[in-house]
Formats: structure tokens, sequence, C-alpha cells
């Protein structure tokens, strides 16, 4: 019964994980119409660097997106057999965290390269402007569960934190 609830609880954790980055990553690609150095007064060398950098940071991020993506579906293959080998699914969610965490290294290389293309003063907007659109994201959470909903709500109905009758 343990090791159930516990397998449950485990495959309920790498589903939010997953929403989670595919949200951030769908938002950070469909919300902002223009990437952050667009709005920025670049020289024509730094806006064609800065221009390279993205075009092999997203590469980079669809080819290991895909791969996660078959990856999810070896690890739902991993649980739905009969009986499950509960080896062969700890090995498919630690091919997924690794390659996690190698998007997320994308991320900070990425992030690097651009800075190292910018002014001093010309860093200070860029970074202000990522810190502000992640601000403004509100939320993490799947892309179809609707902003305003993506808290959970309490037994008596109200959300996380508020006083009753509120």
């Amino acid at each position: 019964m343990k090791s159930s609830i516990r397998t449950l609880a485990v495959i309920f954790s790498v589903g939010l994980n997953v929403a989670f980055v595919g949200s951030y990553v769908y938002q950070m690609l469909t919300r902002h119409p223009t990437f952050a150095y667009e709005e920025m007064r670049l020289d024509h060398d730094q806006q064609a660097r800065m221009m390279s950098s993205r075009d092999r940071f997203i590469g980079d991020i669809d080819r290991v997106g895909n791969r996660i993506i078959d990856l999810h579906v070896g690890f739902i293959d991993a649980i739905a057999a009969d009986p499950p080998d509960r080896t062969a699914i700890q090995a498919k969610l630690d091919e997924i965290r690794v390659q996690q965490q190698s998007m997320q290294q994308f991320g900070v290389e990425h992030q690097l390269e651009d800075k190292s293309v910018l002014r001093p003063d010309q860093r200070q907007q860029f970074f202000g402007t990522l810190k502000q659109r992640i601000r403004s994201q509100g939320m993490p959470g799947p892309p179809w569960l609707p902003r305003d909903r993506k808290q959970f709500a309490e037994p008596n109905g109200s959300a996380p934190g508020s006083a009753p009758g509120r």
C-alpha cells in the first residue's frame, strides 16, 4: 500500500514538474512578441551576436525538449507495464531529471553569453526586463489552467492563506 502511494506521489510530482517547465518555456517563447534584447538600442554587431546566441539557444532547448518528451513517453510505458518495473521507472525519472537540468544549464549559458555582448548600462536594462517578465507571469502551472485558477482551494473553498468569508 505504501509503495503504491509513493509511486503515485512520484508520478504526480514528475507530472507537475513537466507541466511547470513546459509552461515556463511555452510562455517565454510565446507570451512576449519580442526577446528582451529587441527592446534595447543595440548596435549592429551586438544585435547580430544576440540573434546568433538566440538561435543556438532555441535549437538547444528544442532538442532537449524533444528528448524530454520521448523520455516521458517511456516513463508512462514503464508505469503501464504489468507488472511495473520500479527500477526502470526510477531510471526514467533519473534520465528526465538530467535532461531538465541540461535545459536549465542551456538557459544559464545563454544568459551569460548575452551578458557578455552588452555594455554595463545595457545589462541593467536587459536583466531588469527579464526579472519583470518573470514576475509578471504569476504563479507557474500548466498552460491549460486559467491563470486565476492556479491556486488550489482549501477544503472550505477559499484560496490558500485567505481568511474565511473574504
